[in-house]
């Protein structure tokens, strides 16, 4: 879906008659569950829906920097929201692309006797009709959570005095989204919670096997071992999973010996690697080679057709073409 698309799916969404529900998501001994969060219909509700409401119009529609590039082969830039397109789904992304509606609001109200809100995972907004809706995902951190054993000082302003508040459990909600579901497919806004909370550590680090077994075969490193080494490093490891799916060198079966040639006559690349002795392969032996290596794999050392200048580019959109 074209960045243009997601809007104008969101766009037509909020300019249609909709409600809004929450669902509370509980994560226990590594099981997954869900309650309907009920609340009070008045004043509360139209409050909760009127900032996920704005926070779609600020974040999506007014956004005209928006980017959306394919979670499996984009770097992390600004302004970007990442498409999932892998084919497999951790169990707590799958929550979130098998929610349906209809069977959602049968399901069980919370209880405050029977639910315990310490396993508060996070929650699942939906917001939209019985026949089409937005899907958000937010984040529940423990620091969200009021315990009603805290002694809570309210300052009231017709009096003056500070007044404890009655004990009851407190959560404080806000508007911070991270991952959407927009006509079935779902939408990435941070990373960091993806990776962190959503058991999608296991998919980067398949990711990033795959690439050093790709490398391995291409016989371009010196010691392939080096990368492996790198695997606990999570910012690396994501930046390699992405190289054996995305990169044009792999795509186009580009030589090692072409590699290897272009790394010694391109003036972008001078002096920044070293080489086996017989100078037929790579040698990674600095931070900065590893990195500048993750670079040259992802074919991101580009020329001007213009001015034959030399640069470096995290993302590329290609715009080759092609006639029959």
């Amino acid at each position: 879906m074209t960045t243009e698309e997601l809007k104008s799916e969101v766009k037509s969404t909020l300019e249609k008659p909709h409600s809004m529900q929450i669902y509370l998501v509980f994560k226990k001994d590594h099981v997954l569950s869900m309650r309907l969060a009920d609340i009070e219909d008045n004043h509360t509700a139209p409050e909760i829906q009127k900032m996920f409401t704005d926070f779609l119009q600020n974040t999506l529609l007014a956004n005209d920097d928006l980017t959306v590039r394919k979670l499996s082969v984009a770097d992390e830039q600004a302004n970007t929201i990442y498409q999932y397109d892998y084919d497999n789904f951790p169990e707590e992304l799958r929550l979130i692309k098998d929610f349906d509606i209809s069977c959602a609001v049968q399901m069980e109200k919370f209880n405050f006797h029977t639910d315990n809100l310490s396993h508060l995972f996070g929650y699942i907004i939906y917001l939209g009709a019985m026949d089409n809706g937005i899907i958000m995902f937010k984040k529940h951190y423990p620091i969200m959570l009021v315990k009603r054993d805290s002694f809570l000082l309210g300052a009231i302003k017709s009096t003056e005095r500070f007044e404890r508040l009655p004990q009851d459990d407190i959560i404080r909600l806000n508007d911070d989204v991270q991952l959407l579901r927009i006509n079935g497919h779902i939408y990435i806004l941070d990373l960091k919670v993806l990776e962190r909370n959503m058991g999608f550590t296991a998919l980067i680090q398949k990711g990033a096997e795959e690439t050093i077994e790709a490398v391995k075969r291409l016989e371009i490193v010196e010691d392939i071992q080096v990368l492996r080494d790198t695997l606990d490093d999570l910012s690396f490891t994501r930046k390699l999973s992405k190289i054996k799916k995305a990169s044009p060198i792999f795509r186009l079966g580009i030589t090692k010996e072409t590699i290897i040639q272009f790394t010694k006559t391109t003036p972008a690349l001078a002096g920044r690697f070293k080489y086996s002795e017989d100078g037929t392969a790579i040698r990674l032996d600095t931070k900065k080679t590893k990195d500048a290596f993750l670079k040259l794999m992802n074919d991101s050392f580009l020329c001007s057709e213009l001015t034959r200048q030399y640069y470096e580019a995290s993302a590329k959109d290609n715009i080759t073409q092609t006639t029959e």
